[in-house]
């Protein structure tokens, strides 16, 4: 269950959001997960700044539920990055992502069958 949270300082079009939401949903298979399990939230034309520039810039928070390499991770990061990057129209080192794994995540307020608090 990756969550997938993307802000945008530069508007988007509801083509443009729905290609990034896809976009997400790809990269997200990187690390193992099927896109019926991957939640996106897509906000831009965000008051986000980047130093003191007046230059596009992004920051993706994810979430991750679950076993995923380094490797993928890295993956994963890069192609969404890029992905990112292009739709928001940033400059090199203008994307932050940050990516998070999660203990526990209670789907409908139950713990997938396996998981324990606690450990």
């Amino acid at each position: 269950m990756p969550y997938i949270h993307i802000v945008t300082s530069r508007r988007l079009d509801a083509a443009q959001t729905e290609a990034l939401r896809r976009c997400a949903l790809n990269a997200a298979a990187q690390m193992g997960k099927p896109p019926e399990r991957v939640m996106v939230h897509i906000e831009s034309g965000a008051a986000l700044t980047l130093g003191e520039t007046a230059e596009e810039c992004a920051f993706c928070d994810v979430r991750v539920l679950g076993a995923a390499t380094a490797e993928a991770c890295n993956r994963f990061a890069a192609r969404l990055s890029g992905d990112i990057a292009h739709f928001a129209h940033t400059r090199p080192g203008g994307v932050y992502l940050s990516l998070t794994k999660m203990a526990l995540c209670y789907p409908d307020g139950n713990l997938p069958p396996g998981m324990c608090p606690g450990t």
